[in-house]
């Protein structure tokens, strides 16, 4: 699937679009809620950290995931990356997995029970946080900056 994001995303002021859509995004954030409190979120013995975005693609969330885990391994720190499955991010799985140990599944929390049994510290979510089934102990969030 080829998401491409729309222009308004990228306009400095608020325009008639930014209104209209208004009500919509006061009913997602509701939404959004709701599924986080109400969803059980099932919290693991190993370490978890979430590199995710708001932002259709090109934020560098596998560059920052990469680098965390660069940095864990300097400090002796047994770190993986847990991924969930789609086929279109192919590249992306073979990148992550040319640095460090990856785990994959069409659920993560099947890929983190894995991490688990082989005794991993910390797991880097490359992706993840729309998935509110896990309770991650770091969420860090990336996105473009225009200035």
């Amino acid at each position: 699937m080829n998401l491409k994001k729309p222009k308004f995303w990228d306009y400095k002021k608020p325009n008639i679009y930014s209104y209209i859509l208004f009500p919509l995004s006061i009913i997602v954030q509701i939404i959004h809620f709701l599924k986080t409190k109400l969803n059980k979120q099932k919290k693991f013995n190993i370490r978890t950290v979430c590199v995710g975005n708001i932002y259709i693609g090109g934020t560098g969330k596998t560059s920052l995931s990469l680098k965390i885990n660069e940095i864990l391994t300097k400090k002796k720190i047994r770190s993986c990356f847990v991924k969930k499955f789609y086929s279109n991010q192919i590249d992306e799985q073979k990148l992550l997995s040319n640095k460090g140990k990856l785990f994959i599944s069409k659920q993560r929390s099947k890929a983190l029970i894995e991490a688990e049994k082989e005794n991993y510290q910390v797991a880097i979510f490359d992706d993840g946080l729309q998935d509110y089934s896990i309770k991650h102990n770091i969420n860090l969030v990336c996105f473009k900056l225009y200035i």
